[in-house]
């Protein structure tokens, strides 16, 4: 079994690969340690409304059991030897203050998942939790080395032995695949909070260009009263011709992935982070220079050249469901596991 230590908040990398190990070895092959309400959810009445997504990327409805993940259990288990590996899922302070209170029983190699936006590993803690959070994380690695990180936002060209990249993934469990062939009604969609100078860029190169303006693609919005969230917003992916990703606090976004798998035009800036099995200009998606020169000009391409850009838009859905849905970002950490550490679940 593997111990899955998990931040009680919504964390979209924990909760992206809680449901993908979960989806592939099972719910009572990954013990969630404290036990998540969001992975072991149940409709108690039929009014009671369920988690509205992205805050539900950790649910597989398929199996609803009733788990003791209490700390005295964990700590038998643990004293029981009956873990093989032992995962911190999250980079947020309740996540740590968890795995220290069992770390005294840990006798197998334990992983950690940094999903933070910061480029230094575990440099979320700091960002969250203030020095003390970091400092205590440090010195917790200072004393048990974790056997192999994996990390959201690996910078391009960074190498270190141990560590491995791990960005997001589409949740095909919660998304419709849609094809890219249907209907399109909008050209151009870019939605997004202008939470970087380059966001904040983009929107200026597009106002009163295309159907920006008309569909959405603006600054100022309060995402808190937008209107597309759900199925509403998958299906404006998919009726969308180009949707553009760019980066925020970092590169990562759920959104770079949801456009393939809504069958909709990939347009990024080229990557920054470290992606495996990554996406090919021009073959699967398309990247724009990173200063946006190009930006406008590809654009119009792709607007102009249908039956080139449906090709690209059919490779990268294609591209996606082959290499980016959560049940592949799970097996693609177990055989990291499996080669790196002699742990081998399937």
């Amino acid at each position: 079994m593997i111990l899955f230590i998990s931040s009680r908040e919504s964390d979209y990398l924990q909760d992206l690969t809680y449901a993908g190990l979960a989806e592939l070895l099972g719910k009572d092959r990954v013990v969630d340690f404290p036990s998540h309400w969001q992975y072991h959810r149940s409709r108690k009445y039929v009014f009671s409304p369920p988690a509205i997504y992205p805050r539900n990327l950790g649910y597989i409805p398929d199996v609803q059991r009733k788990v003791d993940s209490s700390l005295g259990f964990v700590r038998r288990l643990l004293a029981g030897n009956e873990f093989r590996l032992v995962i911190l899922a999250s980079v947020k302070p309740d996540a740590l203050e968890s795995i220290k209170s069992v770390m005294d029983l840990i006798s197998v190699p334990w992983a950690f998942i940094d999903g933070g936006d910061w480029p230094e590993v575990g440099g979320d803690f700091k960002r969250i939790g203030g020095q003390d959070a970091l400092q205590k994380f440090q010195t917790l690695c200072a004393q048990r080395p974790p056997a192999l990180i994996f990390k959201r936002e690996l910078p391009v060209g960074k190498n270190i032995p141990t560590v491995f990249p791990l960005p997001f993934s589409a949740c095909a469990a919660q998304i419709p695949i849609m094809d890219p062939a249907s209907g399109k009604k909008n050209q151009v969609a870019f939605w997004a909070v202008e939470s970087s100078a380059t966001r904040r860029k983009v929107f200026e190169i597009l106002k009163r260009r295309y159907d920006c303006d008309q569909n959405g693609s603006i600054s100022g919005q309060n995402f808190k009263k937008y209107s597309r969230r759900g199925g509403s917003y998958f299906n404006s992916l998919n009726q969308t011709r180009i949707s553009l990703s760019f980066q925020g606090e970092g590169f990562d976004t759920l959104r770079f992935w949801e456009i393939p798998l809504c069958g909709s035009l990939l347009l990024s800036e080229e990557p920054t982070i470290q992606i495996p099995h990554p996406f090919t200009h021009g073959v699967n998606a398309v990247f724009c220079k990173n200063d946006l020169s190009d930006l406008i000009s590809l654009i119009d391409h792709y607007l102009t050249h249908e039956r080139e850009a449906l090709q690209i838009t059919r490779e990268g859905q294609t591209h996606l469901l082959k290499y980016h849905t959560q049940k592949s970002r799970a097996e693609y950490v177990l055989e990291i596991i499996n080669s790196k550490l002699g742990v081998r679940f399937v």
